[in-house]
């Protein structure tokens, strides 16, 4: 079986591409293991001092694995999957990363990017969603206050209670894409930031970024009440109907309790 991610070392830079193409690289239990696993490892390469995160030209990712949610709800009807904490989409990474967007990139890729990324390259035809509403799944790890600070309130709405997606314009319009390219010149685009990233220095970087995570973190009364609300809804009978009408590729049928 290959590798749910694949690491790559291009001097300085690491590169981290999600390789599940048959899955259009949806986030599943292996993939979130593996990324802990990549973080802490690479915080500790000293070698290391910029990494790029990727999905490749065609997707970065359609989002959380509802095949996979569904068996899993058959076991914990209201848990939450293992290993889904900010710390497993790269939130305590200390060295710069640069998101290499291409497709769709929605759901838990869009956090990805959200949560782990301080620099991101679009392609044209990246798309960014969340649609977490059209299938009943609360949003965990306080993503609705994190959306908010990325986003005007009228995009966070669209995004968040329509599950809408945006457009790689759209997301440059709104300050959250640093470029928008070819899909062929992703790559190249996103190495040309690492480059001048590892020509600075690595420990003036890493306090930059340190006090920016600390000042652009979202209010701690919203964070928890965006947690609160997440564990009523995995209480809820909408929360079990969403990913198994997925799976069943039926219209959910919603009770609204």
């Amino acid at each position: 079986m290959e590798k749910e991610i694949i690491i790559e070392k291009k001097g300085k830079t690491a590169i981290i591409t999600l390789n599940r193409p048959e899955k259009k690289n949806a986030i599943n239990l292996q993939i979130r293991q593996t990324l802990c696993e990549a973080w802490e490892t690479l915080d500790k390469d000293k070698d290391i001092w910029s990494v790029i995160v990727t999905g490749g030209e065609k997707v970065f990712s359609t989002g959380q694995d509802l095949d996979e949610l569904s068996e899993f709800r058959k076991k914990e009807p209201i848990a939450d999957l293992p290993l889904n904490y900010p710390e497993t989409f790269g939130s305590e990474f200390k060295k710069p990363v640069i998101a290499a967007i291409s497709g769709p990139c929605l759901g838990a890729g869009f956090i990805l990017t959200l949560i782990g990324c301080d620099i991101r390259i679009a392609s044209n035809n990246a798309i960014f969603g969340i649609p977490e509403v059209r299938v009943g799944i609360p949003l965990s790890l306080g993503i609705p206050p994190v959306v908010a600070m990325h986003f005007t309130p009228a995009v966070a709405m669209e995004l968040l209670l329509l599950g809408n997606n945006i457009t790689a314009e759209d997301a440059y319009r709104s300050g959250y894409v640093n470029r928008v390219v070819p899909p062929e010149q992703l790559l190249y685009e996103a190495l040309k930031f690492a480059d001048q990233i590892n020509a600075l220095s690595p420990l003036m970087v890493r306090n930059v970024k340190e006090v920016l995570r600390c000042v652009t973190e979202p209010d701690p009364k919203a964070l928890a009440m965006s947690d609160a609300v997440c564990i009523l809804g995995r209480h809820s009978e909408d929360y079990r109907e969403g990913p198994r009408a997925f799976r069943e590729k039926r219209p959910p049928e919603w009770k609204g309790r």
